[in-house]
């Protein structure tokens, strides 16, 4: 992993695609710990951004965002995207705002 970057995108998408390869093979295998660690930093990360950094739920929002990433980990398609950091970016961007939604009702 680059020190540049807190998600180097080319290693995340080449471990997606790598994992995408041995799912469509056996839908039993886990999602790689690499892909994990990435997902846990994009929703960490995401939730210190001035737009999230003010809520009290703040944990509740990184949680939600981070199981609506690991359920959607399937669904990427390298065909169709090379950038697995902006897909899983924003999908928790929506849990969070869904997240908020849920918190003012």
């Amino acid at each position: 992993m680059s020190t540049k970057h807190y998600v180097n995108n080319g290693d995340l998408y080449r471990a997606m695609v790598e994992y995408k390869n041995k799912y469509n093979q056996n839908s039993n295998i886990t999602i790689p710990d690499y892909v994990g660690v990435c997902i846990i930093q994009i929703c960490t990360r995401l939730s210190s951004k001035p737009n999230f950094s003010g809520y009290s739920y703040k944990d509740e929002m990184i949680s939600d965002g981070i199981e609506n990433c690991l359920a959607a980990v399937n669904s990427f398609n390298p065909e169709k995207s090379k950038n697995p950091f902006a897909y899983f970016t924003q999908i928790a961007w929506n849990a969070f705002i869904r997240q908020i939604g849920r918190a003012h009702v």
